[in-house]
């Protein structure tokens, strides 16, 4: 676990300059454009003639009568390179469909209604906010996402498994404030690299590639070889975040099954126990290839604040908790998380609210998971382990208290 500490503290700082130094270069850019400054509360323009072309079959919404030029089918009419001009409000753009667009035109707003027939739903909403109105209560799931995100991330085992390497529990809370500010500080070139590819980049949102704008940016910006070097070095970091998070959850995992599966615990079945953790997600990734990486990352959240928020929490300010509460909490606040997000996946839930809940379950199944330990743990009173309020009473001490008196720094606890 040390190990992969020291590996992830140097993957921080890859991926950190791997997307500051590019941002400075591309401000920089912005700055000295020549055309007068976009703003970036600014609508979403074309800055020059540009053509798109569309892989999948979606519909676009127009706002004001928008010229084009199309080759392709556009509402189930053929035209081969001929400008029309699209009328207010939505239109079906079929797949291979190719929109050129002329300099200063706004950029139409891709949609995809829920109930609309497969041929028009849009495969690539998630690139879309949620506060859309997509299936109308989007503003449901944005906030069933930031509540899974934030009672989630207590619950990785990536992220709990570092306390393990703290000498005590002042460096861990000193550390936890630390990374804090660290990640703070990274989560602030997203919206910057967002605002930038809203006013150089806007065809990659229509053509649901908005992803690839982080990429796109510094040779649309800057060109050249410093261009392709930037690129490069946003590549890096790329791989560095996936090595970073992948590194960590095979470590955690073969920790476990070392620990609680194998007979022995020594490095030599850590070493065994390694390949089976890596292969488990790796053979759901073969099975499951049509899942997009935010729908993946929703559900990894939705189900650890479903089972592993209640526990932690629970556990460390509650001394009525008992084991089977711990247990019944976890499998039936996890287990219904799990179990929604998959068979929306799968496409078994109505559209509209039934849709929406199971889609974004958080909200209702964190309350579940505190409910189900609460009650079961009331009902199973007898079995609270021993001497749980002394150990919770150790947990809130300050640190150089044991047993109520005084102890040096460092002392043994």
């Amino acid at each position: 676990m040390r190990s992969i500490t020291f590996v992830q503290a140097f993957q921080y700082w890859l991926k950190l300059t791997a997307l500051l130094v590019p941002a400075l270069f591309l401000v920089t850019a912005w700055l000295a454009d020549d055309a007068p400054r976009a703003r970036f509360d600014a609508p979403a323009v074309f800055r020059e003639h540009t053509a798109v072309r569309l892989a999948d079959t979606v519909r676009i919404a127009v706002d004001a009568p928008l010229t084009v030029t199309v080759t392709g089918r556009v509402d189930s009419t053929p035209y081969e390179g001929q400008r029309i001009t699209l009328d207010e409000g939505t239109h079906r753009v079929d797949a291979g469909t190719t929109l050129a667009f002329p300099p200063g035109a706004h950029v139409p707003e891709r949609t995809g209604a829920a109930g609309d027939d497969p041929g028009t739903a849009d495969p690539l909403g998630w690139s879309r906010s949620l506060t859309g109105d997509r299936d109308g209560h989007q503003l449901y799931a944005t906030y069933g996402l930031i509540l899974a995100t934030f009672l989630g991330t207590m619950g990785l085992p990536h992220v709990a498994v570092r306390f393990y390497t703290s000498p005590n529990g002042r460096t861990a809370r000193r550390t936890t404030l630390v990374v804090l500010g660290l990640v703070g500080a990274f989560y602030l070139l997203p919206p910057l690299y967002g605002a930038l590819g809203r006013i150089y980049t806007p065809e990659l949102a229509l053509a649901g590639a908005a992803d690839a704008a982080v990429l796109v940016l510094p040779d649309r910006l800057v060109g050249g070889l410093t261009g392709d070097l930037l690129g490069a070095l946003l590549a890096g970091g790329a791989f560095a975040a996936f090595l970073s998070t992948a590194s960590g959850l095979t470590m955690s995992v073969a920790g476990v099954l070392t620990q609680d599966v194998l007979p022995s615990r020594g490095v030599r079945h850590f070493r065994l126990a390694t390949p089976v953790a890596m292969a488990v997600p790796l053979g759901m990734s073969v099975v499951a290839t049509k899942v997009p990486v935010a729908d993946a990352v929703g559900l990894a959240f939705a189900v650890s604040a479903s089972s592993f928020c209640p526990l932690l929490v629970l556990g460390i300010w509650w001394r009525g908790l008992t084991p089977p509460g711990a247990v019944a909490g976890l499998l039936t606040g996890g287990g219904a998380a799990l179990t929604a997000v998959m068979a929306t996946r799968a496409g078994l839930a109505p559209d509209g609210w039934p849709h929406t809940l199971m889609a974004w379950p958080a909200v209702w199944s964190v309350p579940l998971g505190f409910l189900t330990m609460v009650a079961v743990s009331k009902a199973t009173p007898r079995h609270i382990p021993p001497g749980t309020p002394a150990i919770l009473a150790r947990l809130h001490l300050p640190e150089g208290l044991v047993g109520g008196r005084p102890q040096p720094e460092g002392a043994e606890r």
